[in-house]
């Protein structure tokens, strides 16, 4: 059996969100394995595997750094989900693009994470260590627009906002969202159906397996994640990555998700057999 470490930041709320790593470190714990929180830099034990779980948008390099100091580290890699590191069709004014296009924030969830730790740390006077650099906030809803020079002169201007190529997925029955959730070398894959473009769990109507181009796992690699989340769709041919979560949060409950976590769950056995 394996110990396995949690690194997380030191304000993280691991304990009370819905994590998905929260329900796979229930499975190993039943299997077994001792498992160890870490909540901010600090004495860290040795252990055989740690999993970097900072809920930002940018891992502080302190962090980074510190967990070098183990064998395997999953996600040791996946240290930047900003929409300009991830995305590969963001647009520029006069680079050529003239169709739709939708504003987005840079920072995952528009920086909600990095607002909450900053006002934390500012009360408690913490060590700017602990603070990821190179931050800018924006809030901003995703509106589409039908061109580039429908985006307003201030949203252009605004480093925390990006603009994007729209080409959403699409068919007689509807938009299409796929969501690809991996653990080392297990996996899920499903498209969900909606009627509006931007898909959300509230609007969903159906879902169906799907499966995962070799598109997605070359951005996977490209990225450095050993475990999260990717949603992407499918147009014309093209598999477009929208976004890539390091710290998926788990779905509702049901005996079928049950069963597949189960199943990804035992991807900790691929992070336990390298050399």
């Amino acid at each position: 059996m394996a110990h396995v470490v949690v690194i997380t930041h030191r304000y993280d709320v691991f304990s009370e969100d819905d994590y998905l790593l929260r329900d796979l470190a229930r499975r190993w714990d039943r299997a077994g394995h001792r498992l160890t929180m870490l909540w901010g830099l600090g004495s860290w034990p040795a252990a055989d595997v740690a999993i970097l779980h900072v809920d930002l948008s940018v891992v502080p390099a302190a962090y980074a750094e510190a967990c070098k100091r183990y064998p395997v580290v999953i996600n040791g890699a996946a240290l930047d989900i900003r929409k300009r590191h991830v995305s590969r069709h963001l647009v520029t004014r006069g680079d050529g693009w003239d169709g739709p296009v939708i504003l987005k924030t840079d920072l995952n969830y528009g920086g909600i994470r990095e607002r909450r730790l900053l006002y934390l740390m500012r009360r408690e006077g913490r060590a700017a260590e602990e603070m990821p650099d190179d931050i800018v906030y924006a809030e901003r809803a995703y509106p589409v627009f039908a061109s580039p020079s429908d985006v307003s002169e201030a949203d252009w201007n605004n480093p925390g906002l990006v603009v994007e190529q729209f080409r959403p997925e699409q068919d007689e029955r509807g938009y299409w969202l796929r969501v690809w959730v991996f653990f080392g070398d297990r996996e899920r894959c499903n498209r969900y159906l909606g009627d509006q473009a931007i898909i959300k769990g509230s609007n969903v109507k159906a879902k169906e397996p799907a499966e995962v181009p070799e598109a997605m796992r070359a951005e996977r690699r490209r990225l450095g994640f050993d475990y999260g989340k990717f949603d992407f769709v499918m147009n014309d041919g093209e598999a477009i990555l929208l976004d890539a979560n390091a710290t998926p949060g788990a779905p509702p409950p049901s005996p079928e998700l049950e069963a597949s976590n189960d199943y990804l769950a035992g991807g900790l056995d691929s992070f336990l057999k390298r050399p």
